[in-house]
């Protein structure tokens, strides 16, 4: 194997220790690096659980080899391309997440000028990511409400203009002629923690409905919408 490819025989361990010694392995698998692993059982299950656990941020190939051997070889999921439109969604969420975070620490350590740059850009990111979510998916998609009343589109969209409403409220906050990390860090911290509930929500309740309707669509409605998401995010 390569200094960048790894290679990990699991035929010998116990089943109940398998995910666990993934995780060990992955854990600080640096982008551009993979890790093949040699599997007695087919290893879906836990792959399928072990990427729950690390957020959707891993990506494999399974071939089954020869003497009941499974060969599972695992990437990032930064290093290969997007499979369908929420793989897209749920690796701007990240993207869009890594931009606030590098605001919030920015501010903490007095680089206003720099922070406020990026928190415009981090807002002009967040409106893309919104137009496919509110004009592509919800409106194509409809989420009817449950027998409490609770609509999951209706709730997404009123999430959104408050995320969107607390982040130009943050930039205006950097333009105050005494901005400090004093005055724009609590507005900071108060939408961090209602970016990350929300995302959570979101991929917990909206994103599986969304993927059923999607796998339901032709092939052709797919890659079109998959083209379309991808020019609106990464114009």
């Amino acid at each position: 194997m390569t200094a960048d490819n790894h290679f990990c025989d699991l035929t010998g361990h116990a089943s109940s220790q398998l995910q666990t010694s993934v995780f060990y392995e992955i854990k600080d698998m640096a982008r551009g690096e993979t890790v093949t692993f040699l599997f007695a059982e087919d290893p879906a299950i836990i792959l399928h659980s072990l990427n729950l656990q690390l957020r959707n941020n891993l990506r494999w190939e399974v071939s089954e080899e020869p003497g009941q051997h499974w060969r599972a070889v695992i990437h990032r999921a930064e290093d290969v391309p997007p499979v369908d439109v929420l793989d897209m969604l749920k690796r701007d969420h990240k993207r869009l997440d890594a931009m606030f975070s590098q605001v919030i620490h920015l501010t903490d350590n007095g680089q206003l000028e720099m922070a406020h740059g990026l928190m415009r850009a981090f807002t002009e990111g967040l409106r893309k990511h919104l137009r496919v979510e509110h004009d592509l998916l919800a409106r194509a998609i409809r989420t009817p409400p449950n027998s409490q009343g609770f609509d999951p589109s209706a709730a997404m969209v009123q999430e959104h203009n408050e995320i969107l409403n607390q982040s130009v409220m943050i930039e205006a906050g950097f333009e105050e002629t005494d901005a400090s990390s004093a005055s724009v860090g609590p507005l900071l911290a108060i939408l961090a923690g209602y970016l990350s509930k929300h995302e959570q929500r979101e991929e917990a309740t909206l994103f599986p409905v969304w993927t059923g309707a999607l796998n339901k669509a032709p092939e052709q409605a797919r890659m079109d919408l998959f083209n379309k998401v991808m020019e609106i995010l990464q114009d």
